[in-house]
C-alpha cells in the first residue's frame, strides 16, 4: 500500500448466493496486506457477512441467498478504502426500505468493528464500517513480505 495515497477496491456482486462469499474473502485479503491479525481477519470477514445478511433482508426480512434475485434488485456494491490510519468498508444496495436497525446483525457489527453506521435513501441502502488498522511493527514490516 502506498503512504502517498488512498488505495480503492470497487466490487460488484451479484446478490446471488454463490457470489456472496466473494466480499469477505476480498476484505481478508486487504486485511492481511494491511497486518491485522489473523483474529481481526476474522472479525472484519464475520462484519462484512453480517452487514450483507442486512442488506439482503431489508425488503423481505429473511435472507433468500440460493433463490434467483431479481435483476431489477441489482448488484451488491462494495467499496473497500485504505488510508493510513484505517481501513474504510462501504456496502451498499439498490433499494428504498430502511435497514431493520433492531436486527441481531447489528449487533455483531457494533461489537467487531470500531465504528458502523448506515444510511436509507430512496436510490440505496449503505452500511459503513471503519477499522483502525494496527499500529505494530508488523504492519511496518507488511511491505518486505510483499509477493513480487
Amino acid at each position: 500500500m502506498s503512504d502517498e495515497r488512498e488505495d480503492v477496491l470497487l466490487l460488484d456482486v451479484p446478490t446471488g448466493g454463490d457470489y456472496m462469499s466473494v466480499l469477505p474473502t476480498a476484505t481478508a485479503a486487504v486485511a492481511t496486506r494491511l497486518g491485522f491479525s489473523l483474529d481481526e481477519i476474522e472479525d472484519l470477514r464475520a462484519a462484512v457477512n453480517a452487514a450483507v445478511t442486512l442488506l439482503l433482508t431489508q425488503d423481505s426480512g429473511r435472507m433468500r441467498p440460493f433463490k434467483k434475485r431479481s435483476e431489477a434488485e441489482g448488484p451488491l456494491h462494495c467499496r473497500l478504502e485504505v488510508s493510513l490510519e484505517h481501513l474504510q468498508i462501504i456496502l451498499s444496495r439498490p433499494g428504498s426500505e430502511p435497514l431493520d436497525g433492531n436486527a441481531y446483525q447489528w449487533q455483531v457489527l457494533r461489537a467487531l468493528t470500531d465504528e458502523v453506521d448506515s444510511e436509507s435513501t430512496p436510490a440505496a441502502a449503505t452500511i459503513r464500517i471503519l477499522q483502525q488498522r494496527p499500529a505494530t511493527e508488523g504492519d511496518a514490516d507488511t511491505e518486505s513480505y510483499r509477493l513480487q
